[in-house]
Formats: C-alpha cells, structure tokens, sequence
C-alpha cells in the first residue's frame, strides 16, 4: 500500500471542538430576530456544510426568511465569541506531532479567517502547509474541487493523500476525489453511519493516527 503524504483534515468536530461557540452564537441570532432558540443537540446536526446551511437550518420552521440578515449577524457574533468554549480534540496535538514529517492541510467549509483566528489562539496553525476554508473553492465539500486543488498544489496522487472527517460530507468528498478516507466517532456522525459510508479506517481518537500510520 502506498505511504501516505499528505494529511487532510476537516476542521471542526475534528481538530477542534467548536459546536458549543457555534450553537451558542445562532441561539443569539434567533433571539435577536425574535425567533424562538434550538436546543444545542439540534444545532450541532446543522453544522459542517457552511453558514449558509448552518442558517438556513435553523431558520426552518420560524417563519422568517429573512436569510442574509441572519447570516450576517451570525457571523459578526461568532467572530467574537469563536474561543468562548473551543477547544482543541484530544490527543490531537500528539498526533500532529506524530505526524511532523508528513505534509498536512485543512479542508473545510468553514470561512478560512475563522480556522485561522481558532488555530492562532490555541497555537496550532504551524502544523498545516494549507488552509482551504469554505471561501477559497467555487464550490463547498462534498465537491471534490478542494482535495483536487491540494493535489496540484502538493504536487501528490490521490493514493498518497488521507480525507480524515467526522461527517459522512468528509469521507464522500474524499471519494468523489478517489483519495483514501478516515472518519474519526467523537464528531457529528455516529460510527454506524460512517461504517454505511465505508471509509477506509474508522477511529475513535486522534491518538489512533499514530498506530495506523507511521
């Protein structure tokens, strides 16, 4: 089997725990605009496709469609609460180190300057090579136009590259792409609906990186 070079990962649920900052600033968007709140379990499900899905979720039901007004108070609100509660996963920083003389990246939907701004307070940015937040491509994850974009800038094959995610959007775009796929349990999916995805591992700790890959 060949070795992999370059690391890929999805950035939250996987790398960093940010579910609580996220459902948090909607739930103070909702209230703003005088909607009633979602509980947090709910909003967690909305999270991983971008702000425009993130919203529009949890808009459904309310009545209002007022969709650019709560998209752009989402996001003014959560950029000054993106640290209240985040934090990094365990073992992840281990296993970042383990991984020291591999290329890494980022691949997420999530505005680049929020990953940025997390990874310069926990002091995490130096590991990644590339950061490729929702903004950069034309299009989000699942699209595979990332993973081809990183492929062309490491110059790698698709054998050589990794997509490790916690939702089943992460292991479709690794194979839309044709590279190797990991879904790790602590995020959004639940490991029987990663195992129906049929990535090529599944793990339950970033810790597990360094038994599986050397």
């Amino acid at each position: 089997m060949t070795p992999i070079q370059l690391f890929v990962f999805d950035f939250d649920g996987t790398l960093a725990d940010t579910r609580l900052d996220i459902a948090d600033s909607v739930n103070r968007v909702l209230r703003e605009m005088g909607l009633p709140e979602r509980d947090r379990e709910t909003l967690f499900g909305f999270i991983g496709r971008g702000v425009q899905h993130l919203m529009t979720r949890s808009l459904e039901g309310t009545g209002c469609d007022d969709l650019p007004r709560a998209i752009d108070a989402f996001m003014q609100h959560y950029e000054a609460h993106l640290m209240d509660q985040t934090t990094l996963f365990p073992n992840c920083r281990e296993a970042l180190t383990h991984l020291a003389g591999k290329e890494k990246a980022i691949l997420s939907n999530k505005p680049t300057r929020f990953i940025t701004r997390i990874l310069d307070a926990l002091d995490c940015r130096a590991p990644f090579a590339s950061i490729i937040g929702g903004d950069i491509m034309p299009e989000k994850k699942p699209d595979p136009g990332g993973l081809h974009h990183l492929m062309e800038k490491h110059r790698k094959r698709p054998d050589e590259i990794l997509m490790i995610g916690d939702s089943l959007v992460d292991i479709e775009t690794g194979k839309r792409a044709g590279v190797r796929t990991c879904g790790v349990t602590y995020g959004h999916a639940r490991r029987a609906e990663l195992e129906e995805a049929r990535p090529d591992w599944i793990i339950d700790d970033l810790a597990e990186l360094k038994l599986n890959f050397h």
